[in-house]
């Protein structure tokens, strides 16, 4: 019987040569005739304890063995994400981290293992056990590096954790279902806890956020404003995450159902993941949620962009900083993949308040156009068509007073800019409509 055990552990080990990642992802097919031999001599040995009085524990050289092999196997994965710093920053492209290829290669391998074991022990209670001891260490190891991943993800700031919503995004599309399937024979409770960890940390994110759109976490938000009043920073990295959080809808909408409409606002004390409360992929529900997420934050950051433009001195510049941020807004909805979920209403409503600084922008040249209205001169019930010398010199004097605006006007607002062409072309062409007729009626005279 002795020798029948070091046979099966021997042959065993014939199949079990670590292999690399490729292979997990795509493994090949084992010999027949090995596996086959496997199979007779585990179940010869099992029909045979009675009649012998031996009885022979598999799950002890199958542990062994097939968990040397899986840690071999995936080491080189652990080790990857270990080094990598990919997976940082909002610059992090979807599908590039580390981490999803190792989750990916550990649901295949212990896919494989489940199906691997089930054809060479026949026994449910040892087979149960074999894969419990065999799996085991790969395990430990895959949440070790996740649970990392997670610590590394609170230190940083909601900008820089995007990689997080790819990794809950992978497991729950592609590894959940066989984790799902797995589950009647083995036990995966770590990696899901592992899995929530992530949605926690997310969930934290988006409150965060709000609070940063509104300005909360800044000791003071004039600090970084802009000398010429082009977008201010906070608006470019809002619109940006919000694009960042389309590109995963199907693992942000769920997160949000967990939050509920405005929770985002709200510091909640959500300390665990109701798994069976989550659903992954798109619904009505999460759609209607991802919109108002999206609203509110373009609502909060309108009037955190009112807020700030209190920080300049000249109602010219304040004018010009709203209208640049407000412009950009516009833009981007309008724009792949926002205008997919702002609607008519919201552009309407930048439309106007792009609208609203660009006549507000007009009233900084107020100065210039009231030494250009025009005078027609009435005396006696008839058109006068000349002038006396006071007259004149009152013409001489509002020339004088234009040219004297004019100039304390340009010399200010070279310092100002207008990034946007289009934007920029449009504001000067609104005060050239007003100014040089004026200006030309008035020389006239």
């Amino acid at each position: 019987m002795l020798h029948l055990e070091t046979l099966f552990r021997k042959w065993l080990s014939s199949v079990s040569s670590p292999v690399d990642s490729d292979e997990l992802l795509n493994p090949k097919e084992l010999p027949s005739d090995s596996l086959k031999q496997l199979s007779q001599l585990s179940t010869y040995i099992s029909t045979t304890e009675k009649e012998i009085g031996y009885t022979v524990d598999f799950s002890k050289p199958y542990i062994e063995i097939r968990s040397a092999y899986l840690s071999k196997s995936l080491h080189s994965l652990s080790q990857s994400v270990q080094v990598s710093e990919r997976h940082q920053g909002i610059s992090y492209e979807k599908g590039s981290g580390e981490f999803l290829k190792y989750i990916d290669c550990f649901t295949k391998a212990i896919q494989a293992e489940q199906q691997f074991a089930g054809k060479i022990l026949s026994n449910r209670s040892q087979r149960v056990a074999a894969l419990k001891g065999s799996i085991a260490s790969a395990m430990q190891e895959l949440v070790s590096a996740g649970r990392q991943l997670n610590v590394v993800a609170k230190r940083l700031t909601y900008f820089d954790t995007i990689f997080i919503f790819d990794i809950m995004d992978k497991f729950e599309r592609d590894c959940a279902p066989i984790f799902k399937e797995l589950s009647q024979e083995i036990d995966l409770s770590e990696c899901t806890e592992m899995i929530s960890a992530f949605k926690l940390t997310a969930l934290k994110n988006f409150h965060d956020f709000s609070e940063d759109v509104k300005g909360k976490r800044e000791n003071n938000a004039f600090i970084n404003m802009s000398s010429d009043g082009t977008v201010h920073e906070m608006t470019s990295n809002t619109l940006n995450y919000l694009k960042r959080l389309y590109l995963w809808r199907d693992i942000v909408e769920p997160l949000l159902l967990l939050l509920g409409d405005g929770g985002w606002n709200h510091s909640g004390p959500i300390t665990a993941i109701p798994e069976k409360a989550f659903s992954y992929g798109e619904s009505t529900k999460g759609i209607a949620l991802l919109q108002s997420f999206f609203d509110d934050a373009l609502d909060q950051l309108t009037m955190s962009l009112q807020s700030r433009s209190r920080g300049y001195k000249k109602p010219a510049l304040a004018t010009v900083f709203l209208l640049n941020n407000y412009n950009h807004i516009l833009r981007q909805i309008r724009s792949p993949p926002l205008n997919a979920i702002f609607d008519e209403v919201s552009e309407l409503k930048f439309s106007k308040l792009v609208k609203k600084q660009l006549d507000s922008y007009q009233e900084s040249w107020k100065p210039c156009v009231e030494n250009l209205m025009d005078v027609t001169y009435v005396r006696g019930g008839t058109i006068k068509n000349s002038m006396g010398s006071g007259e004149r010199q009152l013409v001489k004097e509002r020339f004088k007073n234009f040219n004297t605006e004019f100039d304390e006007i340009w010399r200010a607002q070279t310092t100002y800019a207008v990034p946007d062409s289009e934007l920029r072309s449009q504001v000067i062409r609104d005060v050239k409509n007003v100014l040089v007729p004026m200006y030309g009626r008035f020389l006239d005279k």
